[in-house]
């Protein structure tokens, strides 16, 4: 009996020592736990601020770049505006399966969209709507920087100029004649809506230049943008474009073109031929100027597919036809881009897009975007991304994101010009100045989750890649 009594006592109390050391171990975790807690908050601030600091999670404070303030889905002139056209619209070849084959001299194209697309309004995109999209380039007044205008599209030129048969042949040589020997109506419109706006994004790829080692030289020699951009474009030799605004260089050059744009052609690699033939088709006989009837060459196959016929074959035609923004019906189809659905708290509007983000207002020197809850491919992240306008060196954006001013920034015209410094910058030691380079993205490792920024994008400048998938801490 006192055996029996005995066991019962150690059992009983080797049940108080395990309990003991149960409870012991819970204590230690929870004290770990709220100590990493502790150590994550320390963390955050020792970089010089709180992780929530500086804004709501789930917004993105970005330098995407120096923007133009005039990009539309139809334009854009800086490398910035490609950037902020990436997030608001998708192009065709994102959004559809594109293929083609051959058919006597010309190609037979094949678009068809993938299922269950919606634009930021929530309309499903159709057929019907890649059609609006390629007849509205095909108009007479079309003046975007698309090229499909150009294309040998079966019955093109009959849409184009509204009529066929011998009259057509008329109408071809007269507005041939027109572009040869121009009214001053006819120069003033060329000025205006042509060459200012091609001369405005060739002023911003000359600025590029300044930082490029290879063109060191000439940058060398003309040592403002103004200057070299006049040197390059201009067709009167003997204008500098000294002591001038960029505007003023601007007008004064795109009026020495008028309606003459073979040196400008030269110095883009484009062809104007067709938009000037569009102004005076505009001229002649303006009920045509949106097109008439249908286009032979393009048709609807089913609520999904669109077929597009040409007479004659180019290689270049395949990305004329993929590389264009989709835009909605809902838009006037003023390639402008003002007075058009979908606009921000801003004078100027911007046609329904199909991207990630929507414009929700534009400042002077400021864009704000909201995610498009409407976006078919996956969960879009952050869901507000303020963009700040400037032209800033990359070791200026990197101190901007060291003392909190941006969250991230687009550094990859400079990334390679400015490696030194960015170096020295990089490694100034202060604890504000942590920052981590990736490709050409400079961010703060305490607000931009970067498990999520995927290298390979970061390294092509693909800012829409980047974004759609990219957590705020």
């Amino acid at each position: 009996m006192r055996i029996q009594y005995k066991n019962w006592f150690m059992l009983f109390v080797l049940l108080c020592v395990v309990v003991a050391g149960l409870y012991g171990i819970s204590g230690r975790l929870a004290g770990n736990r709220e100590g990493a807690e502790n150590r994550k908050e320390v963390w955050a601030v020792s970089k010089g601020k709180s992780a929530a600091a500086g804004g709501t999670r789930g917004t993105l404070k970005l330098y995407a770049g120096e923007l133009s303030g005039r990009a539309t889905a139809y334009h854009w002139e800086t490398a910035g505006d490609q950037r902020v056209l990436s997030l608001l619209y998708q192009k065709v070849g994102d959004l559809a399966e594109v293929t083609w084959q051959k058919k006597g001299k010309g190609a037979v194209y094949r678009i068809r969209l993938k299922k269950d697309v919606m634009d930021s309004d929530g309309k499903l995109v159709t057929a019907d709507t890649l059609l609006y999209n390629y007849y509205m380039r095909c108009q007479a007044s079309y003046q975007g920087d698309d090229e499909i205008d150009g294309m040998s599209i079966r019955g093109l030129r009959a849409y184009r100029y509204g009529i066929t048969g011998k009259k057509l042949r008329q109408r071809v040589k007269k507005v041939k004649q027109e572009i040869r020997k121009p009214d001053k109506k006819l120069r003033k419109q060329a000025v205006k809506e042509l060459a200012i706006p091609v001369l405005y994004r060739e002023y911003y790829w000359v600025k590029t230049l300044y930082y490029n080692k290879s063109a060191q030289k000439i940058c060398d020699r003309y040592p403002e943008p103004v200057q070299l951009f006049a040197y390059y474009y201009a067709p009167d030799t003997s204008y500098t474009g000294k002591g001038k605004t960029v505007k003023q260089a601007v007008q004064d050059i795109a009026k020495q073109y008028g309606t003459n744009l073979e040196h400008l052609a030269e110095m883009t690699g484009r062809d104007y031929e067709t938009k000037l033939q569009g102004m005076a088709i505009q001229y002649f006989w303006p009920d045509r100027a949106a097109g008439a009837g249908k286009i032979q060459g393009i048709q609807k196959l089913d609520d999904r597919t669109v077929r597009i016929e040409t007479t004659g074959y180019r290689e270049s035609d395949l990305p004329k036809l993929q590389n264009i923004y989709v835009v909605t019906r809902q838009c006037s189809g003023n390639a402008s881009g003002e007075k058009e659905s979908g606009a921000g708290k801003s004078g100027r509007s911007l046609p329904v897009g199909t991207g990630a983000y929507i414009l929700q207002e534009e400042g002077k020197n400021m864009l704000r975007l909201q995610v498009n809850s409407y976006y078919h491919r996956e969960a879009v992240n952050p869901t507000q991304i303020v963009i700040q306008n400037g032209d800033l060196t990359a070791s200026r954006c990197i101190r901007s994101v060291c003392d909190g001013t941006f969250d991230m920034a687009c550094i990859w015209e400079r990334a390679e010009y400015e490696k030194k410094e960015i170096s020295s910058t990089m490694k100034k030691g202060d604890a504000l100045w942590e920052s981590a380079l990736l490709g050409g993205l400079v961010y703060h490792p305490g607000r931009v989750n970067t498990t999520t920024i995927s290298k390979e994008a970061a390294d092509t400048g693909d800012l829409g890649n980047v974004i759609r998938g990219l957590e705020m801490n």
